[in-house]
């Protein structure tokens, strides 16, 4: 079921699975960044669902505004809502990847378990194993 949609993001809720899923289309920042992560959210606290997958294989680069948003406002609060399986797929820019490494990085010492993959299919299979 779709619960966000916008011209950079499409956000899901997978009622059977239980994943909330974020398909970033193109440069998803600002409002729009916060809308489809905030829905995501919305749905791990109104389904008691913990695993996410981010589908960023189209996605641009974070601004520093919404790096420091992601940090100090959004991940405390995904975290509260019962987050803790995240399924990554690999941004195909260089420089998003490196970005999303660093976020990785940070996610894993806030206790979100996060493995990264090249195709949604490996990302749900992961998901769906624990």
């Amino acid at each position: 079921m779709i619960i966000f949609q916008c011209p950079t993001a499409v956000t899901e809720y997978l009622e059977d699975k239980k994943i909330v899923v974020l398909t970033q289309t193109g440069k998803n920042t600002g409002a729009n960044l916060k809308d489809s992560l905030d829905k995501g959210v919305e749905a791990l606290i109104n389904n008691k669902a913990v695993k996410w997958l981010s589908d960023n294989r189209n996605m641009g680069t974070h601004t520093a505004e919404d790096v420091e948003w992601l940090n100090n406002d959004w991940t405390p609060r995904a975290i509260k809502a019962g987050w803790k399986k995240w399924a990554l797929i690999q941004p195909q820019s260089a420089l998003s990847a490196m970005s999303e490494k660093n976020l990785v990085d940070f996610f894993a010492t806030n206790g979100i378990e996060v493995k990264i993959f090249e195709t949604p299919e490996e990302g749900f299979k992961w998901l769906e194993s624990v």
